[in-house]
């Protein structure tokens, strides 16, 4: 019985490595194209924060800047996002998207 265990374990530990590691020629092309362009930078401000929160997205073609850069913003507002922006700041409210840019 323990045999027959191991031997499923291995083949889960396989099967998962092999789809984890072997992506789909169509999402490795798309991810080194989306790695050559700019990112987009994303300028935030909140009163209680000092400065302009600069933080970086992937660009990706055909989609506006603004909605880019609104997730991080959903963030910076949720109370309950547990990803650091802004030098992990832990100011979750009144953050504005003051700007969205292509880095050169």
């Amino acid at each position: 019985m323990r045999d027959i265990v191991i031997a499923s374990l291995l083949a889960v530990g396989a099967a998962a490595a092999a789809v984890g590691f072997s992506p789909s020629p169509q999402a490795a092309s798309q991810a080194v194209s989306q790695e050559k362009e700019p990112p987009v930078v994303c300028g935030f401000r909140n009163a209680s924060y000092t400065g302009l929160c600069e933080e970086r997205t992937p660009y990706v073609k055909g989609k506006a800047l603004d909605a880019l850069c609104k997730p991080i913003l959903d963030c910076l507002n949720d109370t309950r996002c547990i990803k650091t922006y802004c030098g992990s700041t832990t100011i979750r409210q009144g953050w504005v998207l003051e700007s969205a840019t292509r880095e050169k």
